[in-house]
């Protein structure tokens, strides 16, 4: 493969990388779409047959019916698509080691990187959470998207965030029981404003529809309670939780325990960074983001010349963030490639992402970690379960 037969290498297609390549493909630019995964989408549409109109296990949203159409008119437009394609490295003057397939290995040298790598469930470590039966709330949305299959009959959801009630929504729609939902958090905490309300209307609704399922299904929705430990021989046979105080420390005496076989537990997400930073791309720490993120001028690129970032590494923001990145990221490599673009679309994108950067901050802000919740973890308890 002549490594210089590309003018922009994408790593990561998700909504950013495919609305990127779109547009990039769109004004004849020759683009690579590279992804470790079986199919492009991310990890929003990458559970989903090749093709949008096929039958599908869950149903779809608008958005969801978008990126697959999307995806479906990469090729159309003369995308050519890596899947199953990791980078392994970079080397000096923007040359990328990729591995295809577990086959080969080769060089590329595009004149242009974007990273657009997503974002990936955060934990809490506690004691047995490494018992067969503890699995992830994402793990428990991608069997239901995947293959329609619940995870268990009946299910513990435990953590922190919105992300928890969506899952049990989804869970309790398939015909699953759901044991309870317990949030670290409070109820109220923070509080969004009247004038985000309005603004992200459509999300706020999405996620008052998953709270009345869980609600009207009977099921306990229990603030400010901690997963302390889970229990059994050779798998999950019971959970025991505890509730906080408004320090955030545990109560004493207020310990439950819930016989079940499932358990599925999440802490928000955080940025998937290291590919930028192995690339020598500045990070910096921004709470309100998700943590650690790439940082990016205006136009979306990073501190090293001729690299971009969008979508979550730049901070976690959800499906619009990324597509609105996506484009921004096109624009502005269009300009540096010499190419005409349609720069009279750029403030009203900026206007949008700076509008889904200050949801993604409400998002975030209801599945912080607190530093005394990471202080308290006992030493003895495994804080790795790859």
């Amino acid at each position: 493969m002549n490594p210089r037969r590309f003018e922009v290498v994408i790593v990561g297609s998700g909504y950013a990388g495919i609305v990127a390549a779109r547009k990039l493909a769109g004004h004849r630019v020759r683009v690579l779409l590279v992804d470790e995964n079986v199919r492009p989408g991310g990890q929003f549409l990458r559970s989903y047959p090749k093709a949008w109109s096929a039958e599908r296990p869950c149903a779809s949203d608008r958005w969801t019916d978008m990126g697959l159409r999307l995806i479906d008119r990469l090729r159309q437009k003369g995308v050519e698509i890596m899947n199953r394609t990791r980078v392994l490295g970079f080397y000096d003057r923007g040359e990328i080691l990729v591995e295809e397939d577990e086959k080969r290995v080769f060089t590329l040298k595009p004149e242009i990187i974007l990273f657009a790598t997503g974002a990936r469930e955060r934990f809490l470590p506690f004691k047995g959470w490494t018992l067969p039966g503890v699995i992830s709330a994402g793990a428990v949305q991608i069997l239901l998207k995947n293959f329609g299959i619940l995870a268990s009959r009946e299910i513990l959801i435990g953590g922190s965030g919105l992300f928890l009630l969506a899952v049990a929504g989804q869970f309790l729609k398939s015909g699953g029981k759901v044991r309870a939902v317990l949030d670290e958090g409070s109820m109220t905490s923070p509080i969004p404003t009247a004038r985000m309300l309005f603004k992200h209307l459509p999300k706020f609704l999405e996620g008052a529809g998953y709270l009345s399922r869980t609600l009207f299904s009977g099921v306990p929705l229990r603030y400010r309670t901690r997963i302390i430990e889970a229990r059994g021989e050779n798998s999950l046979e019971s959970v025991v939780t505890s509730r906080l105080n408004r320090m955030g420390d545990l109560t004493e005496g207020s310990e439950r325990t819930y016989p079940l076989e499932a358990l599925a537990v999440g802490h928000g997400f955080c940025p998937n960074i290291e590919l930028p930073q192995l690339a020598g791309c500045e990070i910096e720490y921004e709470e309100d983001r998700g943590g650690w993120i790439v940082r990016v001028e205006e136009g979306l690129q990073t501190s090293v010349e001729n690299i971009f970032a969008a979508g979550e590494i730049t901070g976690i923001g959800g499906v619009r963030k990324s597509i609105a990145e996506g484009c921004i990221s096109a624009l502005s490599i269009l300009n540096k490639l010499g190419k005409k673009a349609e720069n009279k679309f750029l403030p009203r994108l900026k206007k949008e992402r700076k509008d889904h950067m200050e949801f993604g901050k409400y998002f975030n802000g209801r599945c912080k970690i607190p530093r005394r919740a990471v202080a308290s973890i006992a030493d003895e308890t495994t804080v790795c379960r790859c």
